[in-house]
């Protein structure tokens, strides 16, 4: 009598497991725990990494050909305030889960393209197709209402535009217009000067 669990119930739910094969449950819930953490700092150090200026600037040749030079030569690049843009700012979102969408997403594509299609490669192939990709992340920067635009920049926090420049940006309140539609070929030449510019290098 004596020897019989007071509680047989709750013995069988927080005791030793009294079968071997039981020990793999908290064993694997552990190593799923461990795997689990290994991959999302990993994912976070490969997206982190893979996201620099740097990085942007020589993983495919036609970045560091096209893409790289007229960066460094925009106000995104070097401007009075000394504060500058890189790639992920205006590319690539702050927050999970767009952030990973979107590298997962751009990154396939552009691989394809520079790897497989080899369809930017050379600058009048990248010329052919430049109008295409500035509309695509116009698109998605009026879909987002300019998001990467408005993570740097308040428009209560202007000071010293124009008077032009300061109606602009009242109406934009309260209009569909944002940041995009009129900052089009900030940071790389605008389709339209680089046929121009190109045009006249011939």
């Amino acid at each position: 009598m004596s020897d019989q669990p007071k509680n047989p119930e709750r013995r069988g739910l927080w005791g030793w497991p009294r079968t071997r094969w039981l020990l793999g449950i908290p064993i694997g819930g552990i190593l799923a725990f461990i795997v689990g953490a290994a991959a999302m700092v990993g994912s976070s150090v490969a997206i982190e990494a893979t996201s620099s200026d740097a990085f942007c600037a020589t993983a495919c040749h036609s970045h560091e050909e096209f893409v790289y030079p007229e960066w460094k030569e925009s106000i995104h690049y070097s401007n009075p305030s000394g504060v500058r843009a890189g790639c992920a700012d205006c590319h690539i979102p702050q927050h999970y889960p767009d952030k990973l969408i979107v590298k997962t997403t751009s990154g396939i594509r552009d691989s394809y393209h520079e790897f497989v299609l080899r369809s930017i490669s050379t600058r009048e192939r990248f010329e052919d197709r430049r109008g295409e990709m500035a509309e695509r992340v116009w698109e998605r920067m009026r879909a987002n209402d300019s998001q990467a635009c408005r993570n740097c920049h308040h428009v209560d926090s202007f000071s010293g535009q124009s008077a032009r420049a300061e109606r602009m940006h009242r109406r934009m309140e309260t209009t569909d217009n944002t940041c995009i539609d009129c900052h089009e070929g900030v940071a790389h030449l605008h389709p339209a000067d680089a046929a121009r510019k190109y045009a006249a290098d011939d």
